[in-house]
């Protein structure tokens, strides 16, 4: 196969694997800073994943919303030299937007999961209270082992993205698991078609369930959406709601087809 004929074939996989244009210009957004008003008591922190920027946290965002949150959106690189320095500009920006009183809780999708781990690592967050990682690569994503290997891959990908795989040096195997409680929800529907062929078992199209495990985690639980959308679905937004209040996600009840059930009230 010839080079350019692969560096095409890389284009169209990552294309496919975000469910966005090749990386274009997600690095931030046009959205107004956001600043935290006084006597405010609870707080939601989105963070989103690899080439995304805030906007495609918005659907999430509105429904957090309209179940009570106060909401933060916050946007950093993903392209960023470094998963410090992604970090520090989440850290920034939480500032302003939580006040030093505040309650937080964190949402994340994908990288995000890393950009958080890595903030918690780095930074204080006295008000940090619970966390829902949505579809984390918390053991990397095989198909970045795979899409790397191509130069305009792990151009695309970035510094960030190169460095998503499932070796021992690489990003997910190197960050601590948040000091704070925390729960998974993964993905187990894909459209990407390298899934299949790359990824091990159930997953998301980007990746398996087995790989958003991470020791320490409050609770797991897969749904049947895709890794580029999952953050859209209302019934995703109903398990962040009830993990963030309650420590636990909902589980249906056996024999029951729709209704969920709420598990003991952790605290």
């Amino acid at each position: 196969m010839s080079r350019r004929r692969s560096d095409r074939i890389a284009r169209l996989l990552i294309t496919l694997l975000l469910g966005s244009p090749l990386l274009g210009t997600a690095a931030g957004s046009d959205r107004s800073p956001q600043t935290a008003p006084s006597g405010e008591a609870r707080t939601v922190v989105l963070l989103h994943g690899l080439g995304r920027s805030a906007r495609n946290m918005l659907i999430l965002e509105w429904r957090l919303e309209a179940r009570g949150y106060r909401v933060c959106n916050l946007d950093y690189d993903s392209r960023a030299a470094s998963i410090g320095r992604a970090a520090d500009q989440v850290w920034a920006s939480l500032r302003a937007c939580a006040g030093p009183e505040a309650t937080i809780d964190f949402v994340t999708h994908s990288l995000g999961g890393l950009v958080l781990r890595a903030l918690l690592e780095r930074h204080e967050i006295p008000g940090a209270h619970r966390v829902v990682m949505l579809a984390p690569p918390n053991g990397g994503s095989e198909i970045v082992d795979r899409l790397r290997a191509f130069p305009l891959a792990a151009s695309a990908l970035g510094p960030l993205g190169s460095r998503l795989g499932t070796g021992e040096k690489d990003l997910p195997r190197t960050l601590s698991a948040p000091g704070i409680p925390f729960g998974v929800i993964a993905g187990s529907r894909w459209i990407n078609p390298a899934g299949p062929l790359w990824l091990p078992g159930p997953h998301d199209g980007t990746v398996s369930v087995t790989s958003t495990r991470l020791e320490g985690m409050s609770d797991h639980l897969v749904l049947p959406h895709t890794h580029s959308f999952i953050m859209n679905a209302a019934e995703v937004a109903d398990q962040i709601d009830a993990f963030l209040r309650r420590g636990r996600f909902l589980r249906r009840e056996r024999g029951a087809c729709s209704s969920w059930v709420r598990d003991q009230d952790v605290g």
